[in-house]
């Protein structure tokens, strides 16, 4: 039951230093404290001998009914006040950019010094470029976006319609489920999820802010800056927990901690519109929940047969002789250059 120190450290982070005002926050925040109430549930009932805890189909029915909820909120939001409608289908959409940047980097350089009666005027103390005109940025909405974003790409914008609720609900629900299945060696799920929070962090910076995700060719979130400091309660939690957590564990945090973290993280991914980001940023997540799956698929189509020594992937090399140690530092080395590699995936569009 150690996740409820993760739990508690997580919100009362958020309380603090966090709006409580802000759409993105309520409603991750409360995602995050729903999933931990659903892993804590599974783990009681294992503390309390009745059983081997919750069963795979309760367990996935409860993840599903709160992604569900949290995605039901932004997608309204999304609609609010505007011309769409809550039930439509999805449709390309007039890219956010259809000019490119307004303000160029090499526009933002302050002009020569103009001479004067054979001499050079005194250059002006610091440049200012004036009021930029919003027709010249990411116009903002106030309304959650329901795009689909993909990397490589900088004028693609499809609206998915109803099938946000679908596409997000795998997202988020499949992260929880990831970083539960990476949750087996000493240490291992809580240093790649501190990392994934940290890039996040700045995902939701960028995300936030017009100038930046204009510059950068992606969707501008008005409010979703607010995320940075629930990714930075996670990662600090993350890391606090970590320093009992690693080998030889003396913390473990159980479902409880496993499901609201990797839940957490993918209702962050679909706020600011990040999906394929996530993909990449928790990558080793999505190679154990892979693993399993591939496992079993080949398990039943060979008649008994395994792919894998044992699965998770984190598993198959402790089989083959590495310790848990060495296996949990290289798996945080790929975390590293995997959530390195989606930063720089920003700018190749």
């Amino acid at each position: 039951m150690g996740g409820l120190l993760i739990l508690f450290a997580v919100v009362s982070s958020v309380l603090l230093f966090g709006r409580l005002d802000n759409l993105y926050i309520l409603v991750t925040l409360g995602g995050f404290v729903l999933f931990a109430l659903l892993g804590a549930v599974d783990d009681w009932s294992k503390l309390n001998g009745r059983g081997k805890g919750l069963s795979a189909k309760q367990k996935l029915l409860g993840q599903t009914a709160i992604a569900g909820a949290a995605l039901l909120v932004w997608y309204v939001a999304a609609g609010a006040g505007g011309d769409k409608s809550l039930v439509r289908a999805p449709t390309l959409e007039d890219s956010p950019y259809p000019r490119g940047p307004a303000v160029a980097l090499a526009d933002m350089a302050p002009p020569p010094p103009e001479s004067v009666g054979g001499s050079l005027a005194e250059p002006p103390a610091l440049f200012d470029p004036g009021p930029i005109d919003a027709t010249d940025v990411t116009a903002p909405s106030a309304n959650h976006r329901t795009d689909l974003q993909l990397p490589f790409l900088k004028h693609f914008c499809l609206d998915l319609g109803i099938l946000f609720l679908i596409f997000g609900g795998l997202v988020v629900v499949g992260a929880s489920n990831a970083v539960n299945l990476t949750d087996g060696l000493d240490g291992l799920a809580t240093g790649c999820m501190a990392i994934a929070a940290i890039t996040f962090a700045v995902v939701a910076y960028l995300a936030g802010r017009a100038d930046y995700s204009e510059y950068l060719f992606i969707f501008h979130i008005p409010g979703a800056a607010e995320l940075t400091v629930l990714c930075g309660a996670l990662a600090g939690a993350s890391l606090g927990f970590l320093w009992f957590n690693g080998f030889p564990a003396t913390v473990f945090m159980g479902d409880t901690g496993s499901l609201a973290l990797g839940g957490a993280l993918g209702l962050v991914a679909v706020a600011t519109r990040h999906e394929f980001t996530l993909l990449v940023v928790g990558g080793v997540f999505v190679a154990e929940a892979l693993s399993v799956i591939a496992q079993r698929r080949y398990f039943r189509a060979t008649g008994g047969k395994r792919l894998f020594r044992c699965a998770p992937l984190h598993h198959h090399y402790e089989f083959q002789g590495l310790h848990e140690a060495k296996v949990t530092l290289r798996f945080w080395i790929c975390a590293v250059i995997l959530a390195l590699f989606a930063l720089a995936l920003f700018k190749l569009r």
